[in-house]
């Protein structure tokens, strides 16, 4: 069974190559994601909906990446840089028009079993909406 940075670390490539399938095999059925915006989606199926909704506003990716472990090896923090362009206007951000940005980037993974559980993902939504107002 792959170790839990290793696993972190897959679900950033699969997240980067937009593999949906991968993301999938990564993350327990009834895996808790806490996103940026402050909501809770709890489920695999519902998570890759979020994901792909995300990206659909958001051409993202994630770079610079940084793995951290606890004692116990359950618990992952991946500090990266994401890099995109905002393509579609997302409910309470700037208007897009296609905007780069680059900006620090938190995921913190939970895992069991050789599964990710718990998936928290952290950003600076002040600086964010900087970069993306220009």
């Amino acid at each position: 069974m792959p170790d839990a940075q290793t696993i972190a670390s897959r679900f950033i490539d699969a997240l980067n190559d937009r593999d949906f399938d991968a993301l999938s095999r990564l993350v327990d059925e009834d895996v808790a994601l806490d996103s940026l915006t402050g909501q809770r989606t709890v489920g695999a199926v519902p998570l890759r909906a979020w994901v792909m909704n995300y990206l659909r506003h958001f051409d993202e990716s994630f770079g610079d990446i940084v793995l951290m472990r606890d004692a116990f090896g359950q618990r992952v923090a991946a500090d990266t840089t994401a890099r995109g362009t905002y393509r579609e206007t997302m409910a309470g951000l700037p208007e897009a028009s296609g905007q780069s940005y680059s900006i620090p980037s938190v995921f913190v993974f939970e895992i069991e079993d050789g599964v990710i559980t718990r998936l928290s993902h952290y950003r600076n939504l002040r600086l964010f909406e900087r970069e993306l107002t220009g």
